[in-house]
Parts: C-alpha cells; sequence; structure tokens
C-alpha cells in the first residue's frame, strides 16, 4: 500500500471556516457558561448598535418638539414696535455688550390700541427722542426678543448626546456586572468541586 506523501498539498484537505466553527462548537473544554457569556457579548453588541442611535434619536426629537411648543407658546403675540425715547439713556454700565455701554432709558410708543410707555435696555450715546425697535407682547409689555430656532436644534442635539453616552454607559455596566456575577459563580462552583476532588487526589498522593 502507497503511503501518502505529506509534502505534497494535494494529500492535505482543506478546512474551511465550517470546520473551525465545529471545533469550537465541540470543544470538551468549553463550559456552558463560556457559551452563555459569549451570547451575552453578542446581545449587548446587538443593543449598543441599535438602542444607542434610537435612544438618541428618541430624546433629541422629544426635547427638540417640548422645546419648540413651549418657545411657540411664549412667542405667540409677540411683535416689534416703534418707539421712542423720552429721556436721555441713565444708568450706563460700561462695556456691557460689543461697541459701546449700556443703559436705560423710559420709552414711548403708539400702536392700534392706543400710546404705551415703559423702560427698555437702549445703547450708549442715545438721547431723548431717538427711535428704536422694541418687542411687545400681546398686552403691550416690553418683553425679549422671540428666541431663534436653533437653540432648539441645539438643546435637542444635546440631549440625544446625552441620551445616547448614558445609554452605553448602562449597557457597558449591566456586561461588566453580569461577567462579575458569573465569575463569582464559577469560582463557587469550581470550589464546591475541588473540594470534594481534592481529598481524593491528596489521598492518592500518599500511595
Amino acid at each position: 500500500m502507497r503511503t501518502p506523501d505529506p509534502r505534497n498539498p494535494r494529500n492535505h484537505r482543506k478546512r474551511g471556516p465550517g470546520h473551525a466553527r465545529a471545533a469550537r462548537k465541540h470543544n470538551p473544554l468549553r463550559r456552558p457558561a463560556d457559551r452563555l457569556r459569549v451570547l451575552v457579548n453578542v446581545l449587548l453588541i446587538v443593543v449598543l448598535i441599535i438602542g444607542l442611535p434610537l435612544a438618541g434619536w428618541a430624546a433629541g426629537s422629544f426635547t427638540y418638539d417640548h422645546y419648540q411648543g413651549i418657545t411657540h407658546s411664549q412667542n405667540v403675540g409677540k411683535h416689534q414696535v416703534t418707539a421712542h425715547l423720552t429721556a436721555n439713556a441713565r444708568h450706563v454700565v460700561p462695556g456691557a455688550v460689543p461697541g459701546g455701554a449700556v443703559g436705560s432709558a423710559p420709552v414711548t410708543w403708539t400702536d392700534a390700541s392706543g400710546t404705551h410707555t415703559g423702560r427698555t435696555v437702549v445703547v450708549e450715546g442715545q438721547k431723548k427722542g431717538s427711535s428704536i425697535r422694541i418687542w411687545v407682547d400681546r398686552s403691550d409689555r416690553i418683553t425679549l426678543p422671540p428666541e431663534n430656532s436653533s437653540v432648539g436644534v441645539i438643546t435637542g442635539v444635546t440631549a440625544g448626546i446625552v441620551a445616547a453616552s448614558t445609554a452605553a454607559v448602562l449597557v457597558s455596566g449591566a456586561r461588566v456586572g453580569f461577567h462579575r456575577s458569573l465569575d463569582r459563580r464559577l469560582d463557587a462552583q469550581w470550589e464546591k468541586e475541588w473540594a470534594q476532588v481534592e481529598p481524593k487526589w491528596s489521598h492518592r498522593s500518599e500511595r
């Protein structure tokens, strides 16, 4: 009978990825706990890949919509009018805004509902009789300008990033906690089995 030449590549069977997977699957040294560890790792990776974007998108969308709703309700009725200073600016604060100082001055304006008065912030150099544009609400009270919609976008993006980061920390913490719990369980099981085997080994070594 002719012995195959080991130096001939044709005499070597090719072993594909399936053989490696089968070898790992039937590895007698691989415990059920090892398979459970791999399964949990795979599941957590899937959660990270799918859950993090979803958590960030959900938190960002909710925060943006909520912020836009509040902003819209606050901005309803706000409109600009032209007012005139009835006195020079007082209580000047140097360097409060770029290019000058800021003070407050009494103003008056007239619209369809009549003549109104109030006090607002003005830039240094404006004198009595100067005209300025101010924002007033539906009750004809001086108010702040409407907030820019970009603030809502920034708030939503920030909330999404925080939510995704928090989810990542929670998943990582769950993974660490699971592995530590599993390791403690395996250590306890090993000590129990060793307590049963060690006396037999000790007795055998005495012979």
